[in-house]
């Protein structure tokens, strides 16, 4: 019994990995999708008005990559997982 949720556990880890790859490569560069004007007022926010320059815009990004493609994820799985428990339970 405890091999068999440690690997449902693993499965589930896997599951989430690959997930958040597949969506991490498919959104694509933030500096794309996400606004520039938008980056720039919250670089004044984070950094300061007039500190914000190529490095901090890069990190900039980088966290709104992370935090999106991490919200995306977090979303689809709990809805993949919760789909697939009302299926296994319908059998």
């Amino acid at each position: 019994m405890a091999i068999t949720t440690r690997v449902r556990n693993v499965g589930k880890t896997l599951y989430f990995l690959i997930l958040s790859l597949i969506i991490g490569r498919t959104i694509g560069n933030p500096e794309i999708w996400f606004d520039h004007d938008l980056a720039t007022q919250l670089g004044n926010i984070l950094y300061g008005p007039g500190e914000i320059g190529a490095d901090n815009f890069y990190d900039l990004y980088f966290y709104i990559s992370i935090i999106t493609d991490l919200s995306v994820t977090i979303l689809i799985y709990f809805i993949t997982v919760k789909l697939f428990r009302a299926i296994r339970s319908e059998f």
